[in-house]
């Protein structure tokens, strides 16, 4: 419970008791009887001064934050306890133990200060009450000295206490802020359960993962709301979590944090609201009382949909990828197997085999280059050094070395005269190859590929266009995704390892470039490359380019692509004059 509100009750049944007494004791001095004296005046101070006060401040207590009830029931109290020193000096030592009372009352209820200036209020009607009373009913020094080294020591300790609590509260307060910022940001479901696994609580995570609001979580029963299977089996809770014995985790006692380190849970899974199968890695732990009792259940749900989608991409990869390279090293294996047991064959055959072992060499060696091009990329060690770079004379010598190679009609199609971009000129000739070599693949039945190139005042756009099969909506979201196919039976109609598109959005990227993709099935596909254009560079402009490409690369360096075909044998393309 917040202190304001303990506060707020303490006020309130202090008021409560304190009318309470108030209408005893003048009821009990109305039937006492001869009663005379300082006696009858004290009933008589009871009943018109301390009934009516104590009843205000009871209907003032039942209003939140009264005032009145906080600070005008001490100082009624107050005035009673002198009235009673006063008028019934054998009592003096009941009312010291009544000043103390109140002083500590008024310390945890309005403060250090109110506290204080009541202690400094006591000892001056203790004083007061010594000068009018007869002297035999006076207190001692006795009595004076040690009553205010307790009301000092009363304040003093209270304030300690006060301190203590309040930085207690704040460690609490920040605790409880930063568990629940992690519990709203952490990726995992955070589900806790009562002994009988019923929902208590539910993360924004385990929200998403549930695909229900939190409103029709909590409360529920657990196998309801998760519905968990492990293999075929449906786990069951009516015996207790069947993950705390699956995953053989450590007990948490008192609440205390739970080390998982190395401790990856259990396999399982639930079906997804749209009826997929949804795999989860799940844990769970106990949290204990001092007794040893469980008193919740913490339930750790990570949802590795991703992660299962990207272990049999990764399978499909090297089944496709050991497919199309088996391919080429069969033929060139049974090429040079008939060179070396016929060598009697006519030079023509000879000319033959020759030519598709050097195709096939070239086919096994493209397939290579991109399988180490992508690890590079990977493991983040492939860099670009931009640079000015004209594209259209790249543009042109790329789509003829296409058509030239393919026998398949490309249209270069473009109304400037220069394409001035800023940009790594090999990292471009891999990119456009890559889209190329990608529009005449899927494009089987010789629709037309086309590159059109032109430019706006900031930005220079390529498009590669195809009409072959397209994609649908979800193949675009993924086609940039290392080791995704579209389909299977793609793979094997068109052939290809899936990292081409993966390696031309890196590169793009890399550049500070963008693409774009425009597609739809049986009608084709569009990539666009938005490219930051040149205009005019004066010598601050290009000592700006040169900055941004020392940035990037290192000034002097080589570039990782460069070294890279440098390493397979490729020679630089000679940039123009």
């Amino acid at each position: 419970m917040p202190r304001q509100a303990s506060d707020a009750t303490a006020v309130r049944v202090a008021a409560r008791v304190r009318a309470a007494a108030a209408v005893l004791v003048a009821a009990t001095g109305s039937f006492l009887p001869d009663v005379h004296g300082r006696q009858a005046a004290l009933f008589i101070v009871l009943s018109l001064v301390w009934v009516p006060l104590a009843s205000t401040v009871l209907f003032a207590a039942d209003r939140p934050g009264s005032r009145f009830a906080l600070y005008g029931g001490p100082v009624i109290d107050l005035a009673v306890l002198f009235a009673v020193q006063v008028l019934l000096p054998d009592s003096r030592e009941a009312v010291l133990l009544g000043y103390l009372v109140l002083v500590l009352f008024a310390a945890y209820t309005a403060g250090r200060s109110a506290a204080t200036l009541l202690a400094v209020a006591v000892m001056a009607l203790t004083v007061a009450s010594n000068t009018i009373v007869d002297a035999p009913d006076r207190l001692g020094v006795t009595a004076i000295v040690p009553f205010t080294a307790a009301l000092l020591a009363l304040v003093l300790l209270q304030e300690r206490l006060v301190r203590q609590e309040a930085r207690a509260t704040a460690k609490s307060q920040r605790l409880e802020g930063k568990s629940e910022a992690i519990l709203a940001r952490v990726a995992d479901a955070v589900i806790v359960t009562d002994p009988a696994s019923h929902v208590m609580q539910c993360n924004p995570a385990g929200e998403r993962i549930v695909g229900r609001p939190n409103a029709e979580i909590v409360g529920h029963a657990c196998v309801d709301v998760l519905g968990l299977r492990k293999g075929e089996r449906a786990l069951d809770c009516s015996k207790g979590c069947p993950l705390l014995q699956d995953a053989a985790l450590p007990e948490v006692a008192g609440g205390s944090p739970l080390d998982i380190q190395g401790t990856p849970g259990v396999e399982v899974w639930r079906m997804a609201a749209d009826g997929r199968r949804q795999p989860l890695l799940a844990n769970a732990s106990s949290v204990l009382d001092p007794d040893g009792n469980v008193v919740e259940i913490v339930h750790s749900i990570r949802d590795i949909t991703s992660l299962k989608q990207a272990e049999e991409a990764k399978t499909l990869f090297l089944a496709t990828a050991s497919h199309e390279l088996k391919t080429p090293l069969t033929v060139i294996n049974g090429f040079a197997h008939t060179l070396l047991h016929y060598p009697d064959l006519d030079d023509a055959t000879q000319q033959r085999a020759l030519e598709a072992i050097g195709s096939r060499s070239l086919e096994l060696t493209k397939i290579v280059d991109r399988l180490l091009l992508s690890s590079r990329i990977e493991a983040g060690r492939v860099s670009v050094r931009l640079d000015r770079i004209d594209l259209l004379p790249v543009l042109e010598e790329r789509v003829h070395t296409l058509a030239k190679a393919t026998g398949r009609e490309v249209l270069f199609r473009s109304d400037v005269t220069a394409l001035d971009v800023i940009g790594d000129r090999d990292a471009m000739v891999t990119v456009i190859d890559h889209l190329l070599d990608n529009a005449v693949k899927y494009s089987p039945e010789g629709g037309a590929v086309a590159v059109d190139a032109d430019m706006t005042d900031d930005v220079v756009q390529l498009r590669v266009s195809d009409q072959g099969i397209g994609m649908d909506p979800e193949q675009v979201a993924h086609c940039f995704d290392k080791f995704w196919q579209a389909e299977s039976t793609d793979v094997r109609r068109f052939g290809g390892t899936g990292i081409g598109l993966y390696i031309v959005h890196s590169l793009v990227e890399a550049m500070g470039a963008r693409i774009d993709v425009l597609s739809k099935p049986a009608v084709g596909t569009t990539f666009v490359i938005s490219l930051p254009r040149v205009v005019e560079l004066t010598d601050g402009d290009n000592a700006e380019v040169d900055d941004a490409a020392a940035s990037v690369a290192g000034a002097g360096e080589p570039t990782s692509i460069r070294e890279f075909m440098r390493q397979i044998g490729v020679p630089a393309a000679r940039k123009e004059a």
